[in-house]
């Protein structure tokens, strides 16, 4: 009898150490287009997230988080991968594409070889890879969409995986395919599901109101569009309150960005981002975006209810992120693209349920890149990472282990489109830095980013503790400056090591494909 209790103790203390030890399941939330502080726990005097705002004070927030491409395909494919697009070689107006060997390295491809359950759901965003149509192979549960989708998603060609939804708005169409996820998991493995939001995205705000060009225009309010009316999130919310838009809007923005190196006129003014150049519709954009927040607010609650009912909430991790910011009339500008920090910073936290209490509600400020992301999902699931990834695991920011992080971050965006420069900079300190390079062809190549021998055609400089919010360019103010000349010394050092980096990549590490 003694026998058998003691060998029963045994058991339970070996089955209590393998819950502890056990990988925990991982969610990975993707925002589009949503910026640094737009959650009410992040301190936003009118966005409404409940849900959200429990997962954040019982979290980490990480509160310095750099998107490492900011514009849309170039971004996802750093999150899958941990490569910024400089390294990858994928972006809009790049060369090459992410090829199958290059995917074999990715976060879902390495946790699903080592005994994940792996599922996305949402919109991929990749845009340009060589195994177009075949995406939906690479996980266990796929519910996706290439493109853009749109509010209404059964209206676009693009997105026949939701036709048979039972919901018809594109956020809560999202939230059903999660419980159908977590309906489905085996219960012998772990599972790590990548959710991809297609909002607040300005296809999200123009598409509200179908076939109607001024709603489209966000000249009209949204709501007055039948179907909207009595909305608990689409309707009157956020149309009542006192939603002061930004004082630069419609103002020159030439001002900040001189015309030849960036014309608005070049699609951001005209076409893509025109709500933002008027008054009327950049106070109906504001409005659309924060209800499209609290819209995912809703389903990201669903989830956790469903996790809870389901018994798996004490063992999920879940990280948040966005693809980038948005302007959103400032400058004088609307989208994404340049190194400012509306464009760059992006709202980020972990929530992870076997936190010690202690650490619950802590907001850690060090300089984070969205290239630590894939690194810490392969860290919660014991894998670990290629030796290429350019990121850090937070799980010790997290557990609060004291080490050294990095001082400083290297910024970048090479989206050419749209007459956008090349830019490139350094986060250091109170200070950024940034300077941009005019490539006048389509498609650029890594010929195009050798910028050794050339003189930027545009600098900026922002002291951000005096200046917050980047409205004052001190390059000449700081000409010759010691601090001037340090930051372009080491925005050149940070050029060199990844045009370096990038031959090595490509010559003994995978096949690159055009």
């Amino acid at each position: 009898m003694q026998k058998t209790y003691f060998i029963l103790v045994a058991l339970l203390t070996f089955m209590g150490s393998y819950a502890q030890d056990k990988h925990p399941n991982i969610i990975f939330l993707l925002a589009d287009d949503q910026r640094d502080n737009t959650f009410g726990a992040m301190g936003h005097p009118h966005i409404q997230t409940p849900h959200v705002d429990k997962l954040i004070n019982n979290g980490v927030r990480f509160s310095n988080t750099y998107i490492a491409e900011p514009i849309c395909a170039p971004s996802r494919v750093a999150l899958f991968t941990g490569l910024n697009e400089r390294m990858s070689g994928v972006g809009f107006t790049s060369s090459y594409k992410l090829t199958e060997d290059q995917w074999a390295h990715s976060y879902p491809e390495m946790l699903r070889k080592n005994g994940y359950y792996t599922g996305f759901i949402g919109k991929f965003g990749m845009e340009y890879y060589t195994f177009k149509g075949k995406a939906k192979a690479k996980f266990d549960y796929w519910r996706a969409h290439d493109g853009w989708a749109k509010f209404w998603p059964k209206t676009a060609r693009n997105c026949a995986e939701y036709f048979d939804s039972g919901e018809d708005i594109i956020t809560p169409v999202m939230g059903e395919s999660i419980v159908e996820f977590l309906d489905d998991v085996p219960s012998e493995k772990p599972f790590c599901l990548s959710v991809s939001f297609s909002v607040p995205h300005g296809s999200q705000i123009k598409s509200m109101y179908p076939g109607n060009k001024e709603a489209e225009d966000c000249m009209i309010p949204a709501n007055e569009y039948e179907k909207l009316k009595g909305h608990p999130f689409y309707d009157t919310l956020y149309r009542n309150m006192n939603i002061q838009i930004p004082e630069e809007t419609a103002t020159d923005p030439y001002v900040h960005i001189p015309y030849q190196v960036l014309d608005q006129n070049k699609g951001r003014a005209t076409k893509v981002y025109k709500y933002d150049y008027d008054t009327i519709s950049c106070y109906e954009h504001h409005i659309r975006y924060y209800q499209q927040i609290s819209a995912m607010d809703k389903v990201i609650g669903d989830m956790v209810k469903a996790l809870n009912e389901k018994g798996l909430s004490k063992n999920t991790v879940i990280i948040f992120a966005s693809d980038h910011g948005l302007l959103m009339g400032e400058y004088g500008m609307g989208g994404k693209a340049l190194l400012y920090d509306l464009t760059t910073k992006i709202p980020c936290f972990i929530y992870d349920p076997r936190l010690p209490a202690k650490s619950k509600g802590k907001t850690e400020n060090k300089l984070v890149s969205s290239l630590d992301i894939p690194s810490t999902i392969l860290d919660y699931a014991g894998i670990t990472p290629p030796a290429y990834m350019q990121g850090e695991s937070l799980v010790p920011l997290i557990k609060g282990r004291n080490r050294k992080w990095r001082k400083e971050l290297f910024l970048e965006s090479l989206y050419t489109g749209r007459g956008n420069p090349v830019c490139e900079g350094i986060r250091l300190g109170d200070w950024k830095y940034i300077r941009m390079f005019q490539i006048k062809k389509g498609k650029y190549t890594e010929e195009d980013l050798n910028f050794t021998s050339r003189k930027p055609d545009y600098e900026q400089l922002f002291n951000l503790k005096d200046d917050p919010n980047e409205m004052n360019n001190l390059v000449e103010k700081y000409d010759g400056s010691e601090i001037l000349a340090k930051l372009r010394n080491k925005t050149s050092d940070h050029f060199n090591k990844q045009n370096m980096a990038r031959e090595k990549y490509k010559t003994n590490t995978l096949i690159i494909e055009r």
